[in-house]
């Protein structure tokens, strides 16, 4: 009796491991998977797959056995919801994804805890608003906006402002493929104009002025294309502007 009793429980682990990492005759990852780091007992992730797609809960892990995602399948509209963790057990980010590519809103932390932005992604790419934050407060305070971002498939498109901690803006413009394009406006602290210039597929093109804190004109200058203009190369490009009834910003 006793050497029938050894028997299966030497078998046990055996048939149990056999049950892992199964494939159908089509090749298909069917039922419990686990992966191990080289050479280690430490799985790298473990899940179960139905007919080649994951669902359920997967777990990742670093090489030190801490959690690094965890991963939760719905397998009937392939959306999945995600939580990624530092090694130091802190939330790095949680979010959507469809079909395995990131989808609807991301939010992101840092190492202690803070949060760093809320990024919104359709197929894969930043897709929408992103707004940043500052790290500064966020012990003793909500966090304070310091940027908003609009994006198309990853690229800067649209609106962009910043912001002091305080909340007045700091400075404000638009982007075209992620490139500056049209007026961008700086601000002083208090409110008041810093400077305001053009911009021309992410170069200075037109005139920029600067103001002091009351707003008092400090100075301008003139930009085509990146290059200051001055002296006669600039009266001979803005009297050829007139001639061709050009604007100097276009």
């Amino acid at each position: 009796m006793l050497k029938y009793l050894v028997f299966i429980l030497f078998f046990i682990p055996i048939i149990h491991n056999a049950q892992l990492n199964k494939v159908d005759q089509k090749g298909r990852k069917q039922g419990a998977w686990v992966k191990y780091y080289p050479e280690s007992k430490v799985a790298i992730y473990q899940g179960q797959f139905k007919d080649n797609k994951p669902f359920g809960e997967f777990r990742y892990y670093f090489a030190s056995g801490k959690v690094k995602a965890l991963i939760l399948h719905q397998h009937i509209n392939n959306k999945s919801y995600a939580k990624f963790y530092f090694e130091n057990e802190q939330l790095m980010a949680t979010g959507f994804y469809t079909d395995m590519k990131k989808d609807s809103l991301w939010t992101n932390f840092n190492e202690q805890g803070f949060i760093l932005s809320n990024e919104m992604y359709r197929d894969d790419k930043l897709n929408g608003r992103k707004i940043s934050y500052y790290l500064q407060g966020q012990d003793e305070d909500k966090a304070k906006v310091l940027s908003i971002e609009n994006y198309i498939d990853s690229l800067l498109e649209g609106q962009y402002e910043s912001f002091f901690m305080q909340g007045n803006t700091m400075d404000k413009g638009n982007y075209h493929l992620n490139f500056k394009e049209g007026e961008w406006i700086n601000f002083h602290p208090n409110g008041i104009n810093s400077s305001r210039s053009n911009f021309k597929k992410g170069l200075l093109h037109g005139w920029a002025y600067t103001y002091d804190i009351k707003g008092k004109l400090l100075g301008k200058a003139f930009f085509y294309k990146g290059l200051e203009l001055k002296g006669e190369e600039l009266e001979k490009h803005l009297k050829y502007c007139v001639q061709k009834g050009i604007n100097p910003t276009d």
